[in-house]
């Protein structure tokens, strides 16, 4: 439920920025720059609050309790100075790729793509860790860093894996648009139907995932810092997180 709530709420936390933006003058570029930050800003506020969220409902159940979306909610309002930090820290960021991508003319995209990547290997714990602790998004990045660096190995199967079961279903989403085409040629109401529930489908199943990515992360950034894991194979974590050199 929380992605879900998340997603709607992030839309219209946007809708009267995205209004002012609309009846902004094309000319005044400045101005739908700065309604276009103020819009990603919000957005990424909302996102981050649901995901600090999601991810406290993880250590709540990992740590023996049962989490509930208000219980779950009300952590991360505690920890709202983190949120909206880290919110702030990655739309900075963002800019700044998007900035390197445009105006540096031949290594510009390349530039960009590994600063992206650095990034996302960096910030990989910081929302567990915003979660389970209150801190800032400065700090947060260190100890994200700091254990990725240290107790990282081969845990990056566990985003391949999760990689490739997204493509599967993506693979499966175009085979249920082109039945529900052929269908439709048949007879047009069931081409219909079977093409709503296909589209349903997937957007369910990609909300699961988000929640299973966000679930893993904190498992293994639990494993990492010393703290129970219930419900996971130790084994498999073990071959997850373990220290550089082993």
């Amino acid at each position: 439920m929380l992605p879900v709530i998340g997603g709607v709420m992030a839309l219209l936390a946007a809708v009267p920025v995205l209004i002012v933006g609309l009846v902004v003058p094309p000319d005044a570029s400045w101005v739908v720059f700065v309604v276009g930050v103020l819009m990603a800003i919000v957005i990424a506020i909302v996102s981050t609050f649901f995901a600090v969220a999601l991810a406290a409902g993880a250590h709540e159940r990992m740590g023996g309790g049962t989490p509930t979306v208000k219980s779950s909610m009300a952590v991360a309002w505690k920890r709202k100075k983190g949120v909206v930090g880290w919110a702030l820290l990655s739309v900075t960021v963002g800019l700044i790729l998007q900035a390197v991508q445009e105006k540096v003319k031949a290594a510009g995209p390349i530039l960009s793509a590994i600063g992206d990547l650095a990034w996302t290997v960096a910030s990989f714990f910081a929302i567990p860790i915003i979660a389970a602790n209150d801190c800032g998004p400065i700090e947060a990045l260190k100890l994200s860093t700091k254990t990725f660096k240290s107790r990282w190995s081969s845990a990056v199967r566990v985003e391949f894996r999760l990689a490739l079961y997204i493509i599967g279903m993506v693979v499966l989403l175009a085979i249920g648009i082109v039945v529900a085409v052929l269908l439709g040629n048949i007879a047009t109401a069931l081409g219909v139907v079977v093409g709503i529930a296909v589209v349903a489908a997937f957007l369910i199943a990609m909300l699961v995932m988000g929640a299973l990515k966000s679930y893993s992360r904190v498992a293994l950034y639990r494993y990492a810092s010393g703290l129970p894991t219930p419900g996971f194979a130790t084994g498999v974590l073990e071959a997850a997180v373990r220290p550089t050199g082993r």
